[in-house]
C-alpha cells in the first residue's frame, strides 16, 4: 500500500505542489480583499496585510518545486542554480512576513515597529549571507540549497510560526470584550492551533540536510514511512488555517454591524436633541421672554405709581417692585440657562470636533455676553479626540465655572487655558489640563462643596475619571483645574 501510494504521488507530483501552492495562495487573496475591502477598527485588521503577503509568497515558493523541475531540460544548470536561488530568496521572504505578521498580532506586548523594522532586518542580512554564501560557491549542487532552506526553517519559520499561534489566542482573548461571541472565539484559538502544526510541518520537517535533527527527522524521511509527501501534510494543515481565518472574518462583519447600530443611534440621538433645542427656543424660550417683558412693563408701572402715590402706600409699592425686580432678575437667569441647554444641545449634534475649537467658542460666547476681559490660551501637540459625551462634560464644567466668575467672583479679568501634556508621538497626548482662573474676590471656605454648581461640576469630572482641582484664597481669585487622563478616559 505505501509503495503504491509513493508511484501516486511521485507521478503526481507537480500537482501536489499545484494544490499545495493554491491554498495558500486563496489565503492571500481572502485576506487581501478583506484589508483592502473592508477597514476595520479590530486589532487583527491591522495584521492582514502581513497575512495576506505570507500566502502569496508561500504560493510562489511551493509552485517553484513544479515550475524549475520542468525547466530543467530547456535551461542550463547555472539557470536552474540561480532559479533555485531566487526560491531561496522567496522563501525567506515567507519566514519574515510570517515573523511581521506575529509581530503584528502581539501589540502591545511588542513596540509597534517591531513588525516592520525587526522582519526588514532579518531579511537585509539574510540576504547579505545567502548573497555571499552563493558568490563563494557557485557551481555548487542543489544539496547547498536543501542546507540552507534547513536552517531558514529552522531559525526562522518555526519560531515566527510559534508566534503567531500565541498573538491568536491573544487576538481571541481580547475580542471577548468588544464582540462578544465565543464561536469566533473558537475559531481563531483554531486556527492558532493550525499554525502550530504549520511550525511542525514546515518547520521541523526541513529538507534533508548533513547535520542534526534534519539528518533524522525530514521531509524525505516522512515520505518513505507513509508514502505520502510532505506538500499533502502541507496543504491540509493551509486549509485548515485558511478555512478558519476565513470564518474569523465574521469578526470584522460583526463589528460593522455594531458600528452601524450605534451610528444610527447617534443620529437619533442627534435628531432628538435638535427637536429639543428647537423646541426650547421655539416654545419655552420665547414664553420665558414674554414672560420677561410683561414683568417689566408692571415694574414700569409701579415706579410711576409709587411717583404719584401718598406717602402710605410707598412702602407697599416699593416692596412689589423688589419682588418684581427678584423675578425678572431669576426669569433673565432661567433665559440665560435655557440658551446655555441650546447651544450644548446643538454643538452635540455637530459631531466629532476638536475640543479647542468648542472652548474657544464658550470663551467668546462668555466675553461677549458678560465684557468681562478673557484670555484664551492652548499649548501642547493637541493630538486627542473625545467622543460627544466627553466633550459635553468638558464643556459644562467650562461653562459653570465660566458662570461662578460672572456671578459671584466680582471679576475684572478672566483666563481659560487649555494644554495637551505628556505628547507621543503615535497615541497624542496622554493628559489635557483645562484651566479657568479670575483675579476676583476669591471664596472664603474653598473646601466645602456648598452650591449645587460646584457639585455639579466634580460629579462631571468623577464621570470623566479626570482630577477637579479648586484653588482660592480671599481677595487673590479663584483657579479650577480639570486634569482629564487620556489613558484612562470614561466611554460615557
Amino acid at each position: 500500500m505505501i509503495d503504491q501510494l509513493k508511484v501516486f504521488f511521485t507521478v503526481n507530483d507537480s500537482i501536489v505542489h499545484f494544490v499545495h501552492g493554491q491554498v495558500f495562495f486563496l489565503l492571500a487573496v481572502m485576506m487581501g480583499v478583506q484589508w483592502f475591502m473592508q477597514r476595520s477598527r479590530l486589532e487583527l485588521s491591522r495584521a492582514l496585510p502581513w497575512l495576506a503577503a505570507f500566502g502569496a509568497l508561500e504560493a510562489i515558493a511551493v509552485w517553484g518545486n513544479a515550475f524549475i523541475p520542468l525547466q530543467q531540460r530547456l535551461l542550463p544548470p547555472d539557470t536552474i542554480q540561480n532559479l533555485r536561488f531566487l526560491q531561496l530568496l522567496v522563501h525567506l521572504l515567507t519566514f519574515a512576513t510570517l515573523l511581521g505578521f506575529s509581530l503584528r498580532l502581539s501589540e502591545p506586548a511588542v513596540p509597534s515597529w517591531a513588525a516592520v523594522y525587526v522582519p526588514l532586518v532579518v531579511v537585509l542580512v539574510a540576504t547579505a549571507i545567502l548573497a555571499t554564501n552563493r558568490a563563494l560557491t557557485s557551481g555548487v549542487d542543489v544539496v547547498n540549497n536543501a542546507i540552507v532552506e534547513a536552517l531558514l526553517r529552522y531559525s526562522l519559520c518555526l519560531p515566527s510560526a510559534l508566534l503567531v499561534a500565541y498573538g491568536l489566542r491573544l487576538q481571541a482573548g481580547r475580542l471577548v470584550g468588544p464582540l462578544k461571541n465565543e464561536r469566533l472565539i473558537n475559531v481563531l484559538r483554531v486556527a492558532g492551533f493550525g499554525f502550530i502544526f504549520y511550525a511542525l510541518f514546515e518547520g521541523v520537517l526541513v529538507p534533508t540536510a548533513p547535520f542534526f535533527p534534519a539528518n533524522t527527522i525530514n521531509t524525505e524521511r516522512l515520505f518513505e514511512v507513509t508514502g505520502v509527501p510532505i506538500g499533502i501534510y502541507r496543504s491540509i494543515v493551509g486549509a485548515v488555517i485558511a478555512a478558519f481565518l476565513f470564518f474569523s472574518l465574521d469578526a470584522f462583519r460583526i463589528e460593522a454591524d455594531r458600528l452601524a447600530e450605534t451610528l444610527q443611534r447617534q443620529q437619533s440621538l442627534m435628531a432628538e436633541r435638535e427637536r429639543i433645542s428647537r423646541d426650547l427656543h421655539d416654545g419655552t424660550i420665547q414664553s420665558i421672554y414674554a414672560a420677561g417683558l410683561m414683568i417689566d412693563d408692571a415694574r414700569h408701572t409701579i415706579e410711576r405709581l409709587v411717583t404719584h402715590s401718598h406717602n402710605g402706600a410707598g412702602p407697599l409699592i416699593e416692596r412689589a417692585r423688589e419682588q418684581l425686580d427678584a423675578v425678572l432678575t431669576m426669569l433673565n437667569k432661567t433665559n440665560e440657562e435655557i440658551r446655555g441647554y441650546i447651544y450644548d444641545l446643538r454643538r452635540s449634534v455637530a459631531g466629532d470636533e476638536d475640543l479647542a475649537r468648542g472652548l474657544l467658542d464658550i470663551v467668546t460666547e462668555f466675553r461677549i455676553r458678560t465684557a468681562i476681559p478673557t484670555d484664551w490660551s492652548v499649548e501642547g501637540c493637541g493630538k486627542i479626540t473625545f467622543s460627544p459625551e466627553q466633550r459635553q462634560h468638558i464643556y459644562q464644567i467650562v461653562r459653570e465655572a465660566l458662570s461662578n466668575i460672572a456671578r459671584h467672583a466680582s471679576a475684572t479679568r478672566a483666563q481659560v487655558e487649555l494644554r495637551y501634556d505628556d505628547c507621543d508621538d503615535r497615541a497624542g497626548a496622554q493628559t489635557v489640563r483645562v484651566r479657568i482662573s479670575d483675579n476676583g474676590k476669591g471664596i472664603v471656605r474653598p473646601t466645602l462643596q456648598t452650591g449645587r454648581g460646584l457639585l455639579n461640576m466634580r460629579e462631571r469630572a468623577t464621570l470623566l475619571k479626570a482630577d477637579f482641582i479648586l484653588e482660592s484664597e480671599p481677595g487673590k481669585g479663584t483657579t479650577v483645574t480639570l486634569v482629564v487622563k487620556t489613558g484612562v478616559r470614561s466611554k460615557s
